[in-house]
């Protein structure tokens, strides 16, 4: 099939509603049920740490998204592939696919490298940062460990991108609840000090984060190099570093990597500046984001599938099913986050409570902070939908220049210097709260023009190539459900 030859596992160009709807799901489930895992992970950890101390949820926040932060260039560049894979398949191309996932492997090994030398830096950062000594202290412990299993997590995401950007997400739902369920148990050993292991606490944390994600790697990897993925798509080739296809990576990956970083960066900075209003402020929005992910993170799973159909549709060059596609991934999304909303505002007793330290009468004050800031949450809900969405099916047909440049903006110039400039001025913790909401109303607006706009339409990450230039392949039966 020719590079225009149009998706193989589509129906008729466009589709109705109902069934492009079906399809989403089928696509969208597995990674709305992974990107669930990760949630049920950050919020496990937690959960976990708000009941062993509170200096250990109060260094939990600014840490781990320290640490994110550095991955997420990594993770954004090397995870891109996802979009290769899309479109090469797409396209007919299937055995390039392999060869951009390698390349993908390859920036992940150079990410990890890179993740060791914040590691050594660690007191300087913490010490700019302002917070209380004894946070302090938990933050360079817990961020130090989750350095050092930074490559584990960079690889496992860049992987993932093989069966994601095939639409074969089931491997990847697996993936996640496996590493989800791995990270639970081993917390609850390590944190604690259970069956002869002894109390970790936040280091156990971070131990149990970088095992689980060493464990889920080592299982995907073996799983990418099966037989029928080495013959197909190209999963062992002579040479693992094609030059040519590390480059176009890195042309399109890294725009998507440093808007990924900079956004998480400016987030980053915004949970710095709000925890200089204290140890309470902090713990109230180390629980608040706790529970957003639990909204923030389908949603994401949902911009991955319409990524991932996006990249399809735009490598078979069948513009009308990717517009189906984001739109109808759209309402699913508003739907979510309206019950989401719901519950935030309207019955969060019981999600906070399990927050709660049975011992810390004193707690009190933190959890009626916390309700507070989840009324902040439900007022950007439905535009943090729309900029995921949006942001999501662009960059799925390569539009990562402007998602960089436009991020950059956004990011800097609405949040994180509004921040600082809120926490010199001594502004309220609740005025910082405020223009978090802000921010993310005009990137959900400025994302939906550029859908709008169109420019998208005309761009692909992929050269067409005929497929007589590849070597043939032997028949395969058909592929197992999710593998």
């Amino acid at each position: 099939m020719s590079a225009g030859g149009g998706h193989r596992d589509g129906g008729a160009r466009g589709g109705s509603n109902l069934a492009v709807t079906g399809r989403i799901l089928r696509v969208a489930l597995p990674l709305i049920a992974a990107s669930s895992g990760h949630a049920l992970r950050l919020f496990a950890d937690r959960v976990m740490l708000a009941r062993y101390s509170q200096e250990s949820i109060a260094a939990a926040l600014p840490a781990g998204m320290m640490c994110f932060v550095g991955m997420s260039l990594f993770i954004g560049t090397a995870g891109y592939v996802s979009t290769f894979v899309a479109q090469f398949t797409g396209a007919g191309q299937d055995r390039q696919a392999g060869r951009a996932v390698w390349q993908g492997i390859l920036l992940s090994l150079l990410g990890g490298l890179v993740m060791l030398i914040p590691a050594l830096i660690a007191p300087r950062l913490f010490a700019w940062a302002g917070h209380p000594i004894e946070v302090q202290a938990q933050q360079i412990v817990y961020f130090r460990v989750l350095c050092r299993f930074s490559f584990a997590g960079i690889a496992l995401a860049t992987l993932n991108g093989f069966w994601s950007g095939r639409g074969r997400t089931g491997t990847v739902m697996a993936i996640e609840l496996f590493c989800a369920l791995a990270n639970v148990l081993l917390n609850n050993v390590l944190i604690f000090g259970r069956f002869g292991v002894p109390e970790m606490g936040i280091f156990g944390a971070g131990l149990a984060t970088g095992l689980s994600n060493l464990l889920g790697l080592t299982v995907l990897f073996g799983l990418f190099l099966r037989r029928t993925n080495r013959i197909r798509f190209g999963a062992w080739p002579k040479r693992l570093l094609d030059p040519s296809l590390f480059r176009r990576v890195c042309r399109f990956g890294f725009p998507n990597g440093v808007q990924f970083m900079l956004d998480m960066l400016a987030f980053n900075l915004f949970v710095i500046f709000l925890g200089r209003a204290g140890s309470v402020a902090m713990e109230a929005a180390g629980i608040a984001f706790g529970l957003n992910a639990l909204a923030f993170m389908p949603i994401v799973g949902m911009g991955m599938a319409v990524s991932v159909l996006v990249g399809q549709a735009v490598g078979g060059d069948d513009i009308p099913s990717a517009k189906t596609a984001v739109r109808q991934a759209m309402i699913l999304s508003l739907a979510y986050n309206v019950l989401i909303g719901v519950l935030f505002l309207f019955r969060p007793e019981p999600v906070l409570a399990l927050f709660a330290r049975a011992d810390d009468p004193a707690q009190a004050e933190t959890l009626a902070m916390a309700r507070i800031a989840l009324r902040f949450i439900v007022a950007y809900l439905a535009f943090d939908a729309v900029y995921i969405v949006y942001s999501h099916a662009i960059k799925g047909a390569g539009d990562t220049r402007f998602a960089m440049l436009a991020g950059t903006v956004l990011s800097w110039g609405t949040l994180a210097m509004p921040s600082w400039l809120g926490a010199r001025l001594g502004w309220s913790a609740w005025v910082l709260w405020s223009i978090l909401v802000v921010h993310i109303v005009l990137a959900g607006i400025l994302f939906y023009s550029r859908y709008r706009f169109g420019a998208w339409e005309r761009m692909r990450v992929i050269e067409p190539v005929p497929p007589e230039t590849f070597a043939p392949v032997e028949p395969l039966p058909p592929p197992i459900a999710g593998a």
